[in-house]
């Protein structure tokens, strides 16, 4: 269940960058307005990275520089098939430069997230590794 929770929780993150970012680049005129219809298309964007990355940790795949390769290389693949599909941006090599470099960093925020989120579980659980053992070792020199 924490597996799913973590999936959900990156989808919402990568959702919510990406569409700050987008509102950055829009109000820089670089992109076009930011409206309703982009939302949702910015959203199946997400779900969709995320499909994708979940079936990649299904592959027997040992590397994790490899497989974060895969990761940036599924996340550049899907924004280049949405700026033709969904003409998010016109298909010029600048709009096609800031949506790939807009996911990029998005990538990189939810690793950065992800990686805050297990450092904190980590902690918690050597607090309560330490917090047994000097419980155990107390009973054991009374």
């Amino acid at each position: 269940m924490k597996e799913f929770m973590q999936y959900i929780a990156t989808g919402c993150v990568s959702f919510t960058f990406s569409c700050i970012f987008y509102l950055f680049f829009s109000l820089l005129t670089i992109f076009p307005p930011f409206n309703e219809q982009l939302a949702v298309t910015m959203l199946f964007i997400s779900i969709g990275i995320m499909l994708l990355i979940y079936l990649t940790h299904l592959l027997p795949i040992q590397n994790p520089f490899i497989s974060r390769l895969l990761e940036v290389f599924i996340v550049l693949i899907v924004l280049l098939v949405a700026i033709v599909f969904f003409n998010m941006v016109p298909f010029k090599s600048v709009y096609t430069f800031y949506v790939l470099a807009m996911g990029l960093l998005t990538y990189a925020i939810v690793i950065i997230v992800l990686f805050t989120g297990d450092q904190a579980d980590a902690q918690k659980i050597n607090s309560a590794i330490r917090t047994h053992k000097k419980e155990k070792s107390d009973e054991e020199n009374n």
